[in-house]
């Protein structure tokens, strides 16, 4: 389940995704900013710059949208650049990127800016 709300005061500026537990546990990955270049030598140079929050993509998914849900998803994506997001893993500032629509699933993909939660 993730909960969704404009940062700013929206009448119709929040509502709650009831997802899949697969998207949920997918929202939990994270990844290190490494990059690892050969060298001339045959070995290779490991550049780590550590983790980030801000580098994580979450989806908000409704199995069984309803019209309301996809007009919802897309009135974030043309209106706002960045809402709040609530996940079991922490609450974060995203920028909505996207929505779709396929065979009544609705998923919204949410580029994380930072968690603003502990």
């Amino acid at each position: 389940m993730i909960g969704i709300s404009t940062i700013t005061y929206d009448l119709d500026g929040a509502r709650i995704f009831s997802g899949d537990r697969n998207t949920e546990l997918k929202n939990r990955k994270g990844e290190r900013r490494i990059s690892r270049t050969a060298t001339l030598d045959g070995g290779v140079l490991i550049a780590d710059l550590g983790f980030a929050d801000g580098d994580r993509t979450l989806t908000a998914i409704e199995l069984d949208a309803t019209q309301e849900a996809v007009d919802f998803a897309k009135y974030l994506v043309e209106n706002y650049s960045l809402i709040n997001v609530t996940t079991d893993d922490g609450a974060y500032e995203v920028a909505p990127e996207s929505y779709s629509v396929d065979n009544g699933k609705l998923s919204l993909t949410l580029l994380a800016n930072r968690k603003i939660s502990e």
